[in-house]
């Protein structure tokens, strides 16, 4: 389910005169987050159908790519890389580990044409 990501926000940070209309827009652009990781997910699931091996889950190369893109939108919107790197490198484990898991799984079902 892919939910709309436009949310925009009741106020600026430079308007936000109380802690709490702080916390209120923090608090929205985590759902945002949340929102943005299941949409996310939704595509992970589905590269994990698509191969047909665990070895395939983990792509040196394109975990480069990813990294390499992050870093740079990272710096681009100067962000921290020494602290938003390391998020990014066990977000993209946590998906290969889930790719290795599923991709396993998979393999495991007995086959439509199996006769079984």
């Amino acid at each position: 389910m892919v939910v709309s990501l436009v949310t925009e926000a009741i106020r600026k940070p430079e308007d936000c005169l109380e802690k709490a209309h702080v916390r209120e827009e923090v608090d929205r652009i985590d759902q945002a987050l949340i929102d943005l990781f299941a949409e996310r997910d939704g595509y992970v699931r589905r590269m994990a159908e698509l191969k047909k091996d665990t070895s395939e889950a983990r792509d040196e190369e394109r975990v480069r790519t990813v990294l390499d893109k992050v870093l740079f939108r990272l710096e681009e919107q100067d962000l921290a890389p020494d602290l938003y790197m390391q998020f990014w490198e066990d977000l993209i484990e946590v998906n290969i580990a889930y790719e290795e898991m599923a991709i396993a799984a998979l393999k495991d079902e007995p086959s439509e044409t199996s006769g079984a």
